[in-house]
């Protein structure tokens, strides 16, 4: 649906399907407990393969894996996420690429919260959570606690579901059930594995892959028409799905996390991001993770389609009232802490922008001139058009700018730049 101002509507199905402000309250205060750590992970040498960091809990009497990150190179950012507990770090250079520490690979444990592996309480940002991680070149003699088991094996499938399943584009995962539980029930959703980038069909070196990024309150389903008319002798369709109730800089995570595992994966040369509405601050997200991370973005060009770039006036509500509602309502108030961080950094110079913008079906609920659910003032943002490279509007709605030939055939034009 990729709006904020049908938030009212989803709000009112989620109530009829069971889904009460109750519950929801209790997803977002669990989202409030949860605990981030992230930082800097590296090898004393030039890495044999990936770095696996693995975060465990000490809750019980037995270790229990509980979340992974994969650094595929020396030296890279991880970010682990789990509800708060006490937790150990184990992180090892997977030499043999198997996933498994093997007697031998460098490994170095992390048991509770000292040498600066302090946990933090939001998603990681430029100002918070950098905990070093130096795994050593001589093995340590140590013992590690046994956490690669049936609960680490579970954890591996559910990455490699997330990360590069091939589905259909109506695959059940993507139905209106799932965005609801995504955007209501978030916690629910990322612990069932439903997030992820998604392939369309078999990966093929030969295309570049266009990966689609749906708005809040949307899915992949979304892309429907502009996917059946992309040019599949050039390009390769992949498509991302996350949880819209969570903060945007955890959407932005998760997205940088697939994105970064595929690239390593299957070591494709560039790629390009289309996203509409809130999926454009999500993009824009993944840039900053990256620019903060010092690596080469694998995306050459981006497209953004009515992204609200100053956020949305609907959403200032979402801070009043009893309940805790969705973080990504909260991020899209205009002048948000997230929206200012994102303007603070600019995108890489060398990716392309496109920006893309419809002025039909203007609504008399939204202020000024606007395509029925987002205001061009916030979609025309003065210091994001200035820096794009390519601006254009069309005579549709904020939704039906997905439906429209015109913007396919100009979609086409740019993606050949």
């Amino acid at each position: 649906m990729g709006s904020l101002l049908r938030i009212g509507a989803l709000a009112l199905c989620a109530l009829a399907s069971g889904c009460g402000f109750l519950q929801v309250d209790q997803h977002m205060r669990r989202l409030d407990v949860a605990v981030y750590f992230t930082g800097i992970v590296q090898t004393e040498r030039d890495a044999r393969g990936p770095i696996v960091v693995v975060l465990y809990t000490k809750d019980g009497d037995a270790p229990q894996p509980v979340y992974l990150d994969v650094v595929p190179r020396s030296r890279g950012v991880y970010h682990l996420a789990a509800p708060a507990g006490r937790y150990g770090i184990l992180a090892f250079e997977d030499v043999n690429r198997d996933m498994q520490r093997q007697p031998g690979e460098p490994v170095v444990l992390y048991d509770g919260t000292p040498l600066g592996l302090e946990a933090i309480n939001e998603p990681p940002s430029a100002t918070n959570g950098l905990g070093s991680i130096r795994i050593p070149t001589s093995t340590p003699d140590v013992a590690l606690p046994a956490v690669f088991g049936k609960a680490y094996a579970a954890l591996l499938e559910l990455r490699n579901e997330e990360f590069g399943a091939q589905v259909l584009i109506d695959d059940a995962r993507f139905a209106r059930k799932r965005v609801l539980e995504g955007l209501f029930r978030p916690l629910q959703f990322l612990e069932e594995g439903r997030a992820g980038m998604f392939m369309l069909e078999p990966y093929d070196p030969n295309r570049v892959p266009v990966i689609f990024v749906h708005g809040v309150g949307g899915s992949p389903r979304d892309w429907e028409y502009v996917i059946d008319k992309l040019d599949q002798s050039r390009f390769q369709a992949w498509v991302c799905f996350y949880p819209s109730g969570v903060p945007i800089g955890l959407s932005a995570l998760l997205m940088s996390n697939a994105l970064d595992e595929l690239h390593y994966r299957y070591g494709f040369a560039t790629s390009i991001v289309v996203a509409h509405s809130m999926g454009g601050v999500v993009a824009r997200g993944v840039f900053n993770i990256i620019e903060r991370e010092g690596r080469d973005p694998p995306v050459h060009h981006v497209v953004t389609i009515s992204t609200p770039w100053q956020g949305h006036a609907a959403a200032r509500w979402a801070s009043f009232g009893p309940t805790r509602m969705p973080g990504a309502w909260l991020d899209m108030a205009p002048d948000s802490p997230y929206l200012r961080e994102l303007a603070e950094v600019h995108r890489p110079a060398d990716i392309r922008h496109t920006l893309f913008f419809g002025y039909g079906g203007p609504s008399p609920i939204v202020p000024g001139n606007n395509d029925g659910v987002v205001s061009l003032q916030s979609v025309l943002d003065p210091a994001v058009q200035s820096r794009a490279d390519f601006v254009y509007g069309f005579d549709e709605s904020h939704n039906s700018i997905l439906r429209s030939q015109e913007l396919v055939d100009k979609l086409a034009q740019q993606l050949l730049r």
